[in-house]
């Protein structure tokens, strides 16, 4: 292998595994969303039909 193909290996191991390592930390420090506003799952909408067209609101 030439050098600029080892830099390049380097430099996307560095991004890849770098970009995890910053993940699994916000993630630990920041596990869950706090601010998310007040509702519930159904939003006054009618439950869609198993068998029928998915409707959209478009």
């Amino acid at each position: 292998m030439s050098s600029a193909a080892v830099a390049l290996l380097v430099v996307s191991l560095v991004v890849v595994w770098g970009g995890l390592a910053v993940s699994i930390v916000a993630l630990v420090r920041r596990p869950e969303r706090a601010d998310y506003p007040e509702g519930g799952e159904h939003e006054g909408r009618p439950a869609a039909r198993p068998d029928g067209p998915v409707e959209h609101d478009t």
